[in-house]
């Protein structure tokens, strides 16, 4: 993360936290690389084939995130 990134405080249940500290440690990454990873995933998820240049590359990306998830989930089972 930068130095001029933004800083911003944010509320979360504990359970939560928790989650995303095992999936940070699950991808190797930071906390703060898990979240941003996640939302950039959600944003990607969410564009419209319209809106996208590449359609298929913003489904690509939702996949690969999806199957991330999914890969997280197995390992801790």
């Amino acid at each position: 993360m930068a130095r001029e990134d933004l800083h911003f405080k944010l509320r979360i249940p504990e359970d939560l936290k928790r989650r995303i500290a095992a999936a940070s440690r699950a991808s190797e990454r930071s906390m703060t690389a898990e979240i941003l990873a996640r939302l950039e995933a959600s944003f990607v998820a969410a564009i419209s084939p319209a809106e996208a240049p590449d359609a298929e590359l913003a489904d690509i990306l939702a996949d690969i995130e999806r199957l991330k998830l999914k890969l997280i989930r197995l390992k801790r089972s």
